[in-house]
Parts: structure tokens; sequence; C-alpha cells
């Protein structure tokens, strides 16, 4: 999948093209996954792993409640919009 021109990616880019400090740059595309559309992705497969780890009990049982389509139950970490 094509991941140059991501939110993060793009950002540090810019900020760096107008000769800000290394750092500032990198500040900047780490502040860019603060957002739900592009690092709250990541976010919601830590909380879904810690969920299965207190609730479920094993991750067989939580993958044949996602399976279940009258369930509510998402396997997050799918389907990521390039």
């Amino acid at each position: 999948a094509e991941h140059e021109l991501n939110c993060s990616t793009s950002t540090v880019r810019m900020v760096g093209s107008s000769q800000a400090n290394l750092f500032a740059s990198i500040a900047a595309g780490i502040s860019a996954l603060w957002g739900p559309l592009h690092g709250g992705a990541n976010q919601q497969v830590i909380e879904m792993l810690e969920r299965i780890a207190q609730e479920e009990g094993s991750a067989e049982k939580f993958l044949n409640k996602a399976k279940d389509r009258n369930d509510t139950a998402r396997l997050m970490g799918f389907g990521h919009p390039v």
C-alpha cells in the first residue's frame, strides 16, 4: 500500500520544507497522529487487544464473535483507508 503521502508523512515534509528544526518537523508529524482518522486506528487496535485479554479470555473466542454477523464485535486494524 502507498503510505508516502499520508497525513503524518506529508506534515513532516511540509514543516521540514520551511527549514524548520528537525525535531520540530518530527514533532509535527507525531502530532498529526493525534486525530482519530490517522493515528486513531492504532489506538483502536490496542484497545481491542486489551479487551480481548481482559474480557474474552482468548483470541479465538473474540474472532468467533467478530465473524458473527449478529454480533457488534469488530476486528480492528483491517480495511485501513489509503
